[in-house]
């Protein structure tokens, strides 16, 4: 009973209902990088970092489960799939199980939230079904659930005297169950002995050390630490296959058994001949992770080409099947223009140091799905850190290199690259490419205004169809441009002055038509809580907000900050719950500012989500998390608000997700006003979004008989409406009329919006 007492304290039962946000979010994961993958009737279960897919053989049709559907968003491992119950389980590297029923996430965190056992002994390596039983092979032992109940059952500790070993398969046979361990040999025991958590019942039939087992043919087979897959007879092993290096899987099907290295996947028959085998080559290469075999194909899931069809009766053709996505999911930086989605994946550190150098090429994501440009077809830039659109020519994109210049893309395409080699872009170390370029924006004569690091010009003009560049010499602000490690952010305000963000000397101004310069540095002269510049944002009144490592600043006047003796920042006060006054986000690593459409600002911090503020950042209008919504972590690298459309992206290393927003940019005229939700049925609680304004367009809402319940000058091209008569009570059913005046008073236009109460 002392081991019944022992599992009923270790999985007391911790089930939670996952949320499904379909219906405001969008995924946009990769599923080029498959961990694991399991083949049963006519669909294929693969199983890529964080999300999973599912593929119908019959439709050849991939439908994606992730975060937005209500997955955890942290590391899996492997993944299952019973026919009798309908039930996808998910087993993490954490110890997470997630199980996926009737299109609905069931998440399970007993063992996550165990502290007996230790953090690195939590994974989830295997699952085996047995009647209707999941036996859970894990780093400390062997857990029951039960698939009928959706219950966790026993948990067998079957280590010497009980102790916590790592369990990496079993299968059950002739009313025994086999489990094999990575340095504890092949545990047997009788599945049905009501007993099994008194670890005396389990024996050692083999010692040894075992990576996996799997049943075939009426035979138990186990592999070892190498490459040697055997068949076991009693208390003896006998080789059947030998692999021509380390296996990583084994799997039985009708179509025999599929053996998996990290370059070859074999299927052999039941007398252990090879009938099939598909290898890398230099012609068509893959890394393998997995493979299943099912109808005559064999499944690949590889390391970056996703999951690949191959038919058995021609190895020779590899269709990928994966959904469409990014190359990777370590989104870097991230920009949205026009209903376009760009994707950089390059990296440097909290110290601007971007080896090792990462060749993860670039991704784009337009209405025709996801295009994906590889690192073989970037003209060998790397470390890419940055996007800039052309806002006059939206199919030539600058993408930055910490490392080797400025990439120029065309229709699509890497067409130029740009160094010190061939352009005025300069190198800090002499006789090598050493060209640490980062943000950039364009002013409005079709100039790029772009920083390099590490030297004394530190701020470049370039043009495009040019290689020379106008240079701004930054000594008199920054003496030692080495100390100076990277510039971070550049942006330019409406009157033409271009504002870096630096690692150690704060924020440099440049007023490009007088060409003077300023620093905004330190506590004591500029009010800033750090000199350590991650962020910089330029908002629709013309004031430049700035983000740090520990929190956030405003200057109100820009264009002023140039003729002030000792320009000053501003932090943004607020009351809190209690109404003590406190600094709006202190103390909080800030990642990256954006503005949308109402001028609203959305801010990703390095631990705690992102926030939606409103314009001033008096009030927050949402904050996402982990916890709340699908985001798969708390550290959000990037932000990009597409203006045409709403949509605000966020860019994770574990991921991109879509928040389909309503704030949209100003427009040219009027002609395309509309309100919605329009009617307001009964029941709804949100905000009529009213869009297609032009900048600073008066907006009036009356009541049939012409009596004023709102107004308000739009900051872009949307506004929202809480439905209210100036915030005082919800007004009455009817018909309300929407004038809309031009900020020159030369453009009107008049809607109509029925609200059922």
């Amino acid at each position: 009973m002392r081991y019944f007492r022992l599992l009923l304290l270790l999985f007391f039962p911790l089930c939670l209902f996952s949320q499904d946000f379909s219906n405001q979010w969008t995924g946009h994961y990769s599923y080029f990088q498959i961990s694991d993958t399991y083949a049963i009737e006519n669909k294929v279960y693969a199983a890529s970092e964080n999300a999973v897919f599912i593929y119908d053989i019959d439709t050849r049709t991939s439908e994606p489960v992730s975060t937005v559907n209500g997955l955890s968003g942290e590391t899996i491992s492997t993944i299952y799939h019973s026919s009798i119950y309908e039930i996808t389980a998910i087993g993490y590297e954490n110890g997470l199980l997630e199980l996926v029923i009737d299109d609905e996430v069931r998440t399970f965190i007993d063992i996550v939230d165990k502290p007996t056992i230790p953090p690195t002994q939590k994974r989830i390596n295997n699952f085996f079904e047995n009647e209707d039983k999941l036996y859970i092979s894990t780093g400390f032992g062997i857990v029951e659930f039960n698939l009928e109940r959706i219950e966790f059952g026993d948990t067998f500790f079957v280590g010497p005297a009980g102790s916590q070993i790592n369990i990496t398969g079993t299968v059950v046979s002739n009313n025994s169950i086999y489990a094999t361990t990575t340095g504890n040999g092949i545990l047997s025991a009788d599945v049905n002995n009501p007993n099994l958590v008194d670890f005396n019942q389990w024996t050692t039939v083999v010692p040894g050390g075992y990576n996996g087992i799997t049943f075939f043919n009426d035979q138990i087979l186990v592999w070892e630490n190498n490459n040697l897959v055997r068949r076991l007879d009693g208390a003896l092993l006998t080789t059947v296959v030998t692999a021509s290096s380390n296996i990583l899987d084994a799997s039985a099907s009708s179509d025999g058994l599929t053996v998996v290295t990290s370059d070859r996947v074999s299927i052999f028959n039941p007398s252990f001949q090879e009938v099939t085998s598909i290898t890398t080559s230099v012609e068509d290469p893959f890394l393998l992770n997995a493979a299943s075999t099912l109808s005559n194909r064999v499944y690949l899931g590889t390391a970056s080409r996703g999951l690949l069809e191959v038919d058995l009766g021609n190895s020779n053709v590899k269709t990928p099947v994966s959904p469409g996505g990014p190359l990777n999911n370590f989104a870097f930086r991230i920009e949205a223009f026009n209903n376009n989605l760009w994707v950089v994946f390059g990296e440097y550190n909290s110290t601007f140091n971007p080896f090792p150098l990462r060749e993860r090429g670039i991704s784009k994501l337009s209405a025709d799905g996801w295009l994906n440009i590889s690192k073989d077809e970037v003209l060998g830039a790397t470390s890419l850190t940055h996007i800039t659109v052309n806002p006059n020519d939206e199919n030539q994109v600058f993408i930055s290199s910490f490392k080797d210049g400025l990439l120029e893309i065309n229709d699509n395409q890497a067409t130029n690259l740009y160094d010190n080699s061939n352009s005025g872009f300069e190198t800090f170390v002499d006789g090598n490419i050493a060209v640490f370029l980062n943000g950039s924006v364009f002013d409005n004569e079709g100039n790029l205004w772009i920083s390099n690091s590490r030297v004394d010009n530190g701020l470049k003009r370039f043009t495009p169809g040019s290689t020379q560049t106008f240079d701004v010499d930054l000594s008199s602000l920054i003496s030692d441009p080495l100390s100076n490690l990277g510039f971070s952010d550049t942006v330019i305000d409406r009157d033409g002055n271009l504002f870096l963000g630096s690692f150690n000397s704060g924020v440099i101004g440049y007023n490009s038509n007088t060409g003077n310069l300023v620093k905004l540095v330190g506590a004591a002269q500029a009010n800033l809580p750090g000199d350590y510049i991650t962020a910089l944002e330029v908002d629709r009144n013309n004031q430049l907000w700035i983000g740090t490592l520990r929190g956030i600043r405003v200057l109100f006047n820009t264009p002023g900050v140039f003729q002030q003796n000792n320009p000053r920042t501003s932090q943004i006060i607020i009351l809190d719950d209690e109404g003590v006054p406190q600094e709006l986000l202190f103390e909080q690593a800030i990642n990256d500012i954006e503005v949308d459409g109402s001028n609203n600002k959305w801010v990703a911090t390095e631990s705690s989500g992102v926030f939606h503020f409103s314009p001033d950042g008096q009030e927050t209008l949402a904050h996402f998390t982990a916890d709340n919504s699908p985001l798969p972590t708390n550290n959000v690298r990037d932000i990009s608000v597409d203006d045409s459309t709403g949509s605000v992206y966020f860019a994770t290393g574990k991921g991109i997700l879509e928040f389909k927003g309503t704030a949209t940019g100003p427009e040219s005229n009027l002609d395309s006003v509309v309100a919605f939700p329009n009617p307001v049925r009964p029941g709804f609680s949100g905000r009529v979004t009213i869009k297609g304004l032009t900048s600073r367009a008066n907006v009036k809402i009356t009541d049939i008989e012409g009596n004023l319940v709102y107004e308000e000058i739009s900051e872009g091209g949307s506004i929202q409406w809480d439905t209210t008569a100036f915030g005082r009570h919800k007004v009455a059913s009817g018909v309300y009329l929407i004038l809309i005046t031009g900020e020159d008073q030369a453009e009107t236009t008049v809607s109509k919006l029925l609200i059922v109460r």
